[in-house]
């Protein structure tokens, strides 16, 4: 992992630092270090940015992966946080590029040198993303697709891929994004006060392309990812606590507030209106039907109430 030091390195490949997140996971990031080992790029400077671990994360890396940068959290840095802090230690020590890592994500050993090679070819006004792969389907977990709630969504046709790169116009998401350190000196680092964990990422690629920076998916780079597992305050689905989880906690993607803030910060307001308030009112239907599903005391009178509307209705029609 150390990166070498000959006059070809640094006079072709650039300075690269890996930021990748972790808290308490030690087992997957143990995985994805092991994997960045063995790629064929080595101009590369790992940084995991560790967030208060109570798992052993820090003494395990440590004696594993000694040449393993580790910067430290105090338990509130979440994604955000813990991004700036790694780019910012980044750009201090001579970074050339940035790659974002998840500590789920896997790495195949070519993945490093094709990114940078799209890199190089392209210009340093480019944005290089990897394919996103599930580990458990084997598909395609990002290829240029638009997120589910944009425009595009419904008729988006998959992107030809049998070129090295091909322009994206969709953002990728933080997993396997390759960015040159003169991005962040022009458009700043990853807005932590208004995106503290989830669309943070997305909010950033907004900015960039905004500033003409433009994105390509270097087609042979493959990003494996890890599917999460539920998490405990997730369950049990449905209930009183879930729900408030589910729409308000910075730990759900369906934070309403944070995907508003989002949605209204880069959209035109009609289009804004358009999109979140059908999200924000599919969900709350959503949610509701499922929390009466979970409550049977509530089944009897909700049946009889909807027999009373039929016959209403049936009545008035024949009155007519």
């Amino acid at each position: 992992m150390v990166a070498t030091n000959t006059a070809r390195d640094s006079e072709a490949d650039p300075r690269l630092f890996i930021v990748i997140p972790t808290y308490n996971r030690w087992d997957e990031a143990r995985v994805s270090l092991q994997c960045i080992s063995q790629s064929t790029y080595r101009n590369f400077k790992i940084l995991l940015i560790e967030d208060a671990c109570t798992d052993g994360t820090v003494e395990k890396c440590r004696a594993e992966f000694p040449d393993v940068e580790i910067l430290h959290g105090s338990g509130d840095l979440w994604w955000s946080g813990a991004i700036n802090k790694g780019v910012e230690h980044a750009l201090q020590s001579g970074a050339e590029a940035i790659l974002w890592m998840n500590d789920d994500n896997r790495v195949e050993p070519q993945t490093l040198s094709r990114m940078v090679a799209s890199l190089k070819r392209l210009g340093s006004r480019s944005i290089i993303c990897a394919r996103n792969k599930s580990t458990e389907t084997g598909l395609d977990e990002w290829a240029g697709d638009p997120p589910g709630w944009h425009p595009d969504f419904e008729n988006w046709v998959p992107l030809d891929l049998s070129a090295p790169e091909v322009l994206v116009k969709h953002p990728p998401g933080g997993r396997g994004v390759l960015i040159p350190a003169q991005c962040f000196k022009e458009i700043g680092y990853v807005d932590v006060r208004s995106f503290p964990h989830y669309w943070a990422d997305y909010d950033f690629h907004f900015r960039a392309m905004r500033a003409g920076f433009k994105y390509f998916i270097a087609t042979e780079a493959m990003v494996w990812n890890v599917p999460n597992q539920a998490r405990p305050e997730v369950r049990p689905e449905f209930s009183s606590h879930w729900l408030r989880w589910f729409l308000f906690d910075r730990r759900s993607a369906m934070n309403m507030p944070t995907l508003r803030r989002l949605l209204k910060r880069h959209l035109p307001p009609p289009e804004y209106r358009q999109i979140f308030y059908p999200i924000l009112f599919r969900h709350l239907a959503w949610l509701s039907y499922g929390w009466v599903l979970r409550k049977p005391f509530l089944h009897r009178p909700l049946r009889a109430l909807k027999k009373s509307l039929s016959r209403s209705a049936t009545d008035n029609t024949a009155g007519h």
